[in-house]
Formats: structure tokens, C-alpha cells, sequence
């Protein structure tokens, strides 16, 4: 059994934009793709973070800057329930 709690704070900002899962997913991968790192996240990743994963030191900016557009605002590490101390964040105009 696993003692991982929901990542609330992520599922929150979830909420606010939406999104299915495959969204989500869709919106990273394709942030991926625009700064040079395919990627081929799908439904069971997003399922994993709202559960609590972190995604990869990498990937979280990207998953912060996916909410950013779509709920066009900034989003912070700490609203999304990530550690904030390794994690570079563009905070720059929303597109």
C-alpha cells in the first residue's frame, strides 16, 4: 500500500481549466515539443500526479506552464503542490 497523498492543490487547478486528462497531458507534451523535448505523456501520468507523483524535476515548469496558459494567469510551484526550490518557472507573458 502506498502512503502517496493527492497532490489537492494540483487537482484544484485541474479543475479550474476543464481539462480531461488526455488535455492535460496533450497541453505538456505539446510545450515539449515547442521547446525542443518530445514528449508522450498520456491520461495515466496526469492520473499519477493528481495522486500525488511528482513529475520529473524537468517536466514540472512544463506542467506549470500549461495551467499558466489555459487559466492565463501565473501558476507557482506551491499552487501546484510542487517542492519550489529546484524548479525554474517562466513566469513571462501568457500566450
Amino acid at each position: 500500500m502506498s502512503d502517496r497523498q493527492a497532490n489537492s492543490k494540483l487537482a484544484g487547478l485541474y479543475a479550474e481549466t476543464g481539462w480531461t486528462l488526455r488535455q492535460f497531458a496533450q497541453a505538456v507534451n505539446r510545450l515539449g515539443a515547442e521547446r525542443g523535448t518530445p514528449l508522450k505523456y498520456r491520461e495515466p501520468s496526469v492520473h499519477q500526479w493528481l495522486g500525488g507523483h511528482l513529475p520529473k524535476d524537468e517536466v514540472r515548469p512544463l506542467v506549470l506552464e500549461a495551467l499558466a496558459r489555459r487559466l492565463r494567469r501565473p501558476v507557482t510551484p506551491a499552487e501546484a503542490g510542487f517542492p519550489g526550490s529546484a524548479i525554474p518557472t517562466n513566469t513571462g507573458t501568457i500566450v
